[in-house]
């Protein structure tokens, strides 16, 4: 009995245009859930749809915030979040 083994290819997709797409559903989902019960089914579904989507973008770029909402100083330059230009310690 011979077993062929197969060999996986790398994911062959437009990482971008999945990130760009998930963003938007991301911000629709939000938007609406803005209006919706806190503890409805369909509150929590939407919240779940969201968590997999940040998990997702987890995946893909190793950040799981890549969607969230960056504070102003992120926009400045500032190179390093949370900090100075010169994220080292004494």
């Amino acid at each position: 009995m011979t077993s062929t083994r197969r060999t996986r290819t790398p994911l062959d997709f437009d990482k971008d245009a999945v990130l760009t797409q998930l963003g938007a559903a991301r911000r629709t989902l939000i938007e609406a859930r803005r209006v919706m019960r806190p503890k409805s089914g369909l509150a929590r579904a939407a919240d779940g749809v969201i968590a997999e989507i940040d998990e997702f973008a987890l995946v893909l770029t190793g950040d799981r915030t890549f969607f969230h909402a960056r504070p102003h100083a992120a926009l400045s330059g500032n190179k390093h979040p949370g900090g100075s230009e010169n994220n080292q310690e004494n």
